[in-house]
């Protein structure tokens, strides 16, 4: 349909940052792209970019043919992948928002497993600490820490994460060993967070502590501890090499709150597509611990 013709090297234009990159992504010359983008335009009679030596912007007109181009791209990419799921093929695209250093490595390496033995589907991961909406925002699945409470939402656990506190040797003979959470309170914390939370037997305990050095990042909180500078706490996932070497020393273990569950999580539907059908299944295979 010649109605079509420019529409997929328009928004790779948009969604790439450009034509070289949206070229790359067709697998077609920069040229091509243009031209077709250009023929577009004199079909529709409108100016759908602003193009300069360095960039190139949507016009007023060109950003709502945008929106209206994608979602037409979207639905003919979601028919011809649910025409292919009737023959049992995994086949099109599936986003998926993970978090902290478990959804870089185990969330990644799992997903690049299951692309490898499916080569017909495309993955999209977002690594992000936002919580983001799914339904909203479009994602067939998020893998999280901690029960979600929206009821829209499908919940499968596939783990647990395991919450410590911990801290250098250098740190500990300069500055003692903290043996209960109120004695944090004569420490230097290293936490994003003013508040962290402990378990008293059954009753759950909330400590304020001073931070000298944040991050909302757990790798740069793992290296500050390591340098002697405070006491962090974080996901176990984050300290178990520290851990092992003896880099870190494990504290307050007595007060530890029990471990979070992990969980996939995905929007009810009357009907879900076989190709999530399959990779929730290749999760809870490959991830999950019980």
């Amino acid at each position: 349909m010649k109605e079509l013709d420019g529409l997929a090297e328009f928004c790779a234009v948009i969604d790439q940052g450009g034509f070289t990159r949206a070229a790359e992504a067709l697998g077609v010359s920069p040229s091509f792209v243009s031209r077709r983008v250009s023929n577009l335009e004199a079909r529709l009679g409108v100016r759908l970019l602003h193009r300069t030596t360095r960039q190139v912007n949507l016009t007023d007109i060109g950003a709502q043919y945008h929106e209206r181009a994608t979602a037409v791209l979207n639905d003919i990419h979601d028919m011809e992948a649910d025409l292919a799921e009737r023959q049992n093929r995994v086949v099109g695209r599936i986003r998926v928002s993970a978090g902290g250093l478990f959804g870089e490595i185990h969330v990644a390496e799992a997903l690049a497993g299951f692309a490898a033995l499916h080569p017909e589907v495309e993955i999209n991961l977002d690594i992000s600490a936002r919580r983001i909406d799914l339904i909203r925002e479009g994602f067939d699945l998020a893998i999280r820490h901690g029960m979600p409470d929206d009821p829209d939402l499908v919940v499968r656990r596939i783990g647990t994460r395991r919450m410590m506190v911990c801290a250098a040797p250098s740190y500990l003979e300069t500055n003692g060993i903290p043996i209960a959470p109120s004695d944090l309170a004569q420490h230097t914390c290293l936490s994003p967070s003013r508040e962290w939370l402990f378990c008293d037997g059954d009753r759950a305990m909330t400590m304020r502590i001073e931070s000298r050095w944040t991050s909302n990042n757990g790798v740069a909180l793992v290296r500050a501890a390591r340098q002697g500078l405070g006491i962090t706490r974080l996901a176990q996932t984050y300290l178990a090499r520290d851990l092992q070497l003896g880099r870190l020393v494990p504290l307050l273990q007595d007060w530890e709150v029990a471990p979070q569950p992990t969980v996939l999580v995905y929007p009810s539907r009357n009907r879900m597509p076989h190709r999530l059908r399959t990779l929730i299944a290749y999760l809870v295979e490959t991830l999950g611990t019980g």
